[in-house]
């Protein structure tokens, strides 16, 4: 069974609640899961301990992103302050009609959670993926979506594709969403 870390962030700027938090502390617990709600600041060795201290298999990133309108499935990230260097992350996650994908987390901590953690993964064979939360979106709802990504990556169900590179098919070329 794979260990997974699932990590969020409480309130920043004018937001007295960030929905990834409210999303974890509804998450039922689950054999193999570990959870943390990161203070939203940029500090490469409070991510790296957490990592390492988890040593998680899968690691899915949520970020709350106030103009969003559906869960948006990031799949790049950059060192800060450089948009040409890019990391892609390393897990597919599940799409649905609440899903979009997008190559752009911006320039702020969650893109910047995303450069460190995907690094972390490509070091130790831990695969990756990030989740930008539209601010009002149900935690309860978000929680059913996580649970059923970790369900399909236990299972079996879907784990090829989880196991490619996002947004290629099985033949290795782009695939479109």
């Amino acid at each position: 069974m794979p260990r997974v870390l699932i990590y969020g962030f409480g309130p920043y700027m004018s937001f007295r609640e960030n929905v990834t938090e409210k999303t974890i502390r509804t998450l039922p617990r689950m054999a193999g899961v570990r959870t943390r709600v990161f203070d939203v600041r940029f500090d490469r060795a409070m991510f790296e301990r957490a990592l390492a201290r988890a040593k998680p298999d899968i690691v899915i990133g949520l970020g709350q992103h106030p103009r969003a309108r559906k869960l948006r499935l990031e799949r790049r990230a950059h060192p800060r302050g450089d948009p040409r260097t890019g990391r892609r992350v390393t897990l597919d996650l599940p799409h649905t009609a609440d899903t979009t994908v997008t190559y752009d987390a911006g320039d702020y901590v969650c893109n910047f959670s995303m450069w460190i953690a995907g690094g972390w993964c490509g070091k130790n064979g831990a695969r990756f993926a990030f989740i930008h939360v539209p601010g009002g979106y149900p935690p309860r709802r978000l929680a059913r979506y996580l649970g059923d990504c970790l369900r399909k990556s236990r299972t079996g169900a879907g784990a090829r594709s989880s196991l490619r590179a996002p947004g290629r098919s099985k033949s290795g070329r782009s695939a479109r969403r």
